[in-house]
């Protein structure tokens, strides 16, 4: 009996495994000649090793994989998934890794009508015309525990709406995406975790689920472990104040134990002035962790930005000066403090509106940028360019 395999699944799995609800895939596997017959030996001297993936996101996540995020509620989990997910649609860095960019199915089981604010608002924030930035979202829950007919509308979908290249999919939450299944039971996560395989083998997407931790949080991502030994990627959320930091826990091919920090912005939206936060890179010395761009995929500079830059510019020419000695600012550089920075942005037209939140908010947004590109640094609200 012959069988036909994706060039995906000759990469992951040996023959018949995607049968076997609680297997854990071996991504040290091999490339076998699906020609053969179900459970056949296979010489020593006929097998080979797969190519190597792609990465998605440079040293942390790759093309095709499996990761799940999870923390306990209120960690601001999903504001950081937007976050990537906006980044992998735009092609834009993240925290200075370079990203493949490529079309984004963000399901969104849960989210409500607030998941639509939260897109908004990272859009607003950064700027962002959306016309043709494909990214899709799913408002409703799948069920990808009890059979496959969800899980195969949902391939069918995307491939229809994404032409068949699609290179993120987040289920967001795995708890909702059971249906009502039992997360410690091994069927029942078995059977979420073959579904997933399903999506990511059929689309070649990388597949991140949202997830939750149980009453202790220090035994990791609730539920059975057949779904732990799934993930090639495993990242915990946690808080503590006003700032999450995200943890890589788990990783099967790159090296774990990195860690992100990142905060919310606020910024307001709609006619209502809504306020709705926006996930930013967090850093105790200033506004936004100063992070030097590697060059590749860099962003196009918003108006703000633009502004901001110009206005930095400005004031260091007329009123910039060599701060003391420090092991945090370059040596013989002339610095402003940001308020001074802020009141030139604000005499270049930095926001349209004449109202002081507004300036602002338009003046953080653009500092921000620039810190995060590395394009400015700060320390001790003193600021420079670089």
């Amino acid at each position: 009996m012959s069988r036909h395999l994706t060039k995906s699944q000759e990469d992951e799995i040996y023959s018949g495994v995607t049968n076997m609800p609680n297997a854990a895939l071996d991504r040290e596997v091999v490339t076998l000649d699906t020609r053969r017959q179900r459970l056949a030996l296979i010489p020593w001297s006929e097998i080979t090793l797969p190519a190597k993936r792609d990465a998605l996101i440079e040293g942390l996540l790759d093309v095709g994989s499996f990761s799940i995020m999870y923390g306990a509620s209120g960690t601001r989990k999903t504001f950081l998934a937007i976050e990537i997910a906006c980044h992998v649609a735009l092609g834009w860095e993240w925290r200075g890794r370079a990203v493949k960019r490529g079309a984004v199915v963000y399901i969104a089981a849960e989210g409500g009508g607030g998941f639509g604010e939260r897109l908004t608002a990272f859009k607003h924030h950064h700027e962002v015309d959306t016309e043709g930035v494909p990214l899709h979202v799913i408002g409703e829950a799948p069920d990808l525990c009890h059979n496959d007919a969800d899980a195969k509308l949902l391939v069918e979908r995307i491939q229809n709406a994404t032409g068949g290249d699609v290179a993120f999919i987040v289920v967001d939450t795995l708890a909702r995406a059971l249906a009502g299944g039992n997360e410690n039971s091994p069927d029942d996560m078995g059977a979420l975790v073959r579904h997933c395989d399903l999506l990511r083998a059929e689309t070649g997407a990388h597949l991140m689920a949202i997830h939750h931790t149980g009453k202790d949080d220090t035994r990791g991502a609730r539920g059975h472990s057949s779904l732990k030994a799934a993930a090639d990627t495993e990242i915990e959320i946690t808080s503590s104040g006003e700032v999450s930091t995200a943890t890589i826990t788990k990783q099967r091919d790159y090296h774990g134990g990195e860690s992100f920090r990142f905060k919310l912005d606020t910024i307001e939206i709609g006619e209502d002035c809504r306020s709705v936060g926006v996930a930013v890179p967090a850093d105790d010395g200033g506004i936004t962790a100063p992070q030097a761009a590697t060059g590749r995929q860099r962003r196009k500079m918003t108006k703000t930005a633009a502004i901001a830059r110009q206005a930095l510019e400005k004031a260091l020419d007329e009123a910039g000066e060599i701060p003391p000695a420090s092991n945090h600012i370059p040596k013989t550089v002339k610095t402003v403090h940001i308020d001074l920075w802020r009141k030139y942005a604000y005499a270049l037209g930095i926001s349209g509106s004449t109202e002081d939140r507004a300036k602002q908010q338009a003046f953080k947004r653009g500092a921000e940028t620039l810190f995060a590109e590395g394009i400015a640094g700060t320390w001790q609200e003193q600021c420079w360019p670089i």
